[in-house]
């Protein structure tokens, strides 16, 4: 029996060989990459807290520059107080002189109690003189010129205690039921004061958060109108990755689901772990400036993409800080469970700072001891307690 032909087998090895390896890439797409969504269209977003001044001034003290860290509450630009100053002791002006001018008004209510009663006591007494000669007019005991005299003065008694009263009446509708420290005058001037004392201390510009100093845009010396973008602070504890998936890929990712990733800053040997936390709402070209307008007759489809919101471990941010707008790359476990539309607003994240409740510490210390200080001694039991003029 003559030999086979080894040049006859090759093409079965070559066949065998090929046959091998497709079954080893269905066995390993089977094994490891069935369950497995990959994008490398991911990128790290984060909050960027742009400073904007509430009130307009030049630029006297720039404390920090991009690229610093910033602590929460520290001042970072200065702005010029002149003006802030200005109005801030006119304001203490108007305060003390309101305060005055209601202790005046309770002066004069006083006053006129007082004067009420005198003109009571004065139409009494014309009324008994008045009574004293209509009992003896008949009998000739006066003349009739002294009882119209007394007729007379019995009338204008009267209308000088109607009027009297009317001027009573006017005075108490400017402080009953008030008391200097609630009047209305005194309490708009108070916040007019705690207005000026706020922007006084809105000269200084604080961080709301902990973080970067980023895009500083002012120089010492440059006007800045209320509103102006000044800086921006990067709080790197608030950063996530949007992890931009095809839409055929979408198909079994749901909220929940583990995530790996990896930075092009870091590299492969520092793996990122975090899971899904949200689906988006759309497309991204559905929230572009000029979304695609698919009803012209040359329309070609276009696969679209979906950013995919992915919470990071808080402890690897920590060990391995991450940027906005750095490129990565996720690997989804589709093979885990989860839902598809949330059912709650539970665990959604929550952003906030107390810094702009600083801003009136102190102004309700300096408004009360303004009052003190203006009011009257003699009216220490109206200065709290309301009048009701009863």
């Amino acid at each position: 029996m003559n030999p086979e032909n080894p040049k006859r087998r090759l093409p079965l090895i070559y066949f065998g060989t090929a046959a091998g390896v497709a079954a080893a890439g269905v066995l390993c797409w089977f094994i490891f990459f069935r369950n497995v969504a990959y994008t490398d269209d991911a990128y790290v977003q984060g909050n960027k807290v742009v400073l904007t001044p509430l009130v307009p001034g030049f630029v006297t003290g720039i404390f920090s520059d991009d690229a610093y860290l910033v602590h929460k509450g520290e001042v970072l630009v200065q702005l010029d107080t002149t003006n802030a100053k200005i109005a801030f002791d006119h304001a203490k002006e108007t305060l003390a002189s309101k305060v005055r001018e209601v202790c005046q008004n309770f002066h004069e209510v006083f006053a006129l109690q007082a004067l009420v009663l005198s003109k009571k006591a004065e139409f009494i007494k014309a009324a008994q003189d008045y009574e004293h000669r209509l009992y003896v007019l008949d009998a000739g005991g006066v003349s009739v010129e002294d009882f119209e005299h007394a007729d007379a003065a019995l009338r204008s008694s009267f209308f000088l205690l109607r009027m009297t009263e009317i001027r009573l009446e006017k005075a108490l509708s400017f402080v009953r039921n008030t008391a200097v420290s609630t009047h209305p005058e005194v309490l708009r001037a108070a916040d007019d004061l705690r207005q000026a004392f706020v922007n006084l201390r809105r000269c200084n510009i604080t961080s709301p958060v902990e973080g970067i100093v980023a895009q500083r845009s002012i120089q010492v010396g440059m006007w800045v109108a209320q509103g102006d973008p000044l800086l921006a602070v990067i709080p790197l504890d608030q950063i996530w990755v949007n992890a931009n998936f095809k839409e055929t890929q979408m198909k079994r990712m749901r909220i929940g689901q583990s995530v790996t990733l990896h930075s092009d800053l870091y590299g492969i040997g520092v793996p990122f772990h975090g899971k899904i936390t949200g689906l988006p709402g759309g497309a991204g070209n559905a929230f572009s400036i000029l979304p695609p307008q698919n009803l012209s007759g040359n329309w070609i489809k276009i696969v679209q993409r979906l950013p995919v919101r992915v919470e990071l471990d808080k402890a690897e941010l920590i060990a391995h800080p991450l940027r906005i707008g750095l490129s990565m790359e996720a690997r989804v476990n589709l093979a885990e469970e989860g839902l598809l539309v949330p059912t709650s607003t539970a665990g959604s994240p929550v952003y906030q700072t107390g810094v702009f409740e600083e801003e009136e510490l102190g102004d309700a210390k300096l408004i009360a001891q303004i009052i003190e200080a203006n009011g009257d001694d003699t009216l220490a039991e109206f200065m709290t307690n309301p009048l009701t003029g009863n």
